[in-house]
């Protein structure tokens, strides 16, 4: 059973995981956000899945936010039960399906040649260091999944992580042209960083007209 699919950066392993979710007509939120959702665990909560939150036709499924949690207070090393709050775990999923929409609308999705770059610099980067590969294998063994598998999954997330990326850049270099500021990706001016923040901290509220919450 596939538990975790996660996203190796240097030696840090990041948790970014998901459940299926069923029980619904409308479409899952997370099949928007790549295989590893609908790979992450066996179909057990079912029957008794329940409806979180909608995105015009998309849900946020309870099983995805209990697994969701169950991956942050993992990776974070608290006791269970004590992570972030259903809310809190509904609007990060939601804002990252918002981000990954208007990435494709804005044609920011990466190449392959850029997601094999970002492979390269990575999982298989970190892989060549003896501390790397360790951390990776010992993570896989936990997780009940393969080195291959790993790096498929990486694979498989790694256009929606460059897009959100590549968003960020674009809206501060909007920024920095409509205020007469210089642009510099490796050196980006403070207040279009600020700018880009602002964007995400609103993100949910332009979209609030729809978006469906079922919990409090």
């Amino acid at each position: 059973m596939k538990k975790f699919c996660v996203l190796f950066v240097g030696i840090v392993i990041l948790a970014i995981a998901g459940i299926s979710a069923y029980g619904t007509e409308e479409k899952p939120v997370e099949s928007e956000l790549g295989s590893y959702y609908a790979e992450a665990v066996d179909q057990e909560n079912s029957e008794t899945d329940v409806v979180m939150a909608v995105y015009k036709e998309k849900t946020v499924m309870k099983s995805v936010v209990e697994y969701q949690r169950k991956a942050q207070e993992a990776l974070a090393g608290k006791p269970e039960g004590t992570g972030s709050s259903d809310r809190e775990i509904v609007d990060d999923i939601l804002k990252n399906v918002i981000l990954q929409e208007e990435a494709e609308q804005r044609g920011l999705m990466p190449t392959e040649e850029e997601v094999e770059q970002y492979l390269q610099e990575t999982v298989y980067a970190a892989y060549a260091m003896p501390e790397g590969k360790e951390g990776i294998d010992a993570y896989c063994a936990s997780a009940g999944i393969t080195y291959e598998e790993y790096v498929e999954n990486l694979r498989d997330q790694a256009p929606r992580v460059l897009a959100k990326g590549k968003l960020k850049e674009a809206i501060a270099e909007e920024y920095c042209q409509s205020h007469g500021l210089t642009y510099d990706r490796l050196n980006t001016p403070q207040e279009a960083l600020d700018a880009v923040e602002e964007y995400m901290s609103n993100l949910l509220e332009l979209h609030k007209e729809e978006i469906t919450y079922y919990i409090s």
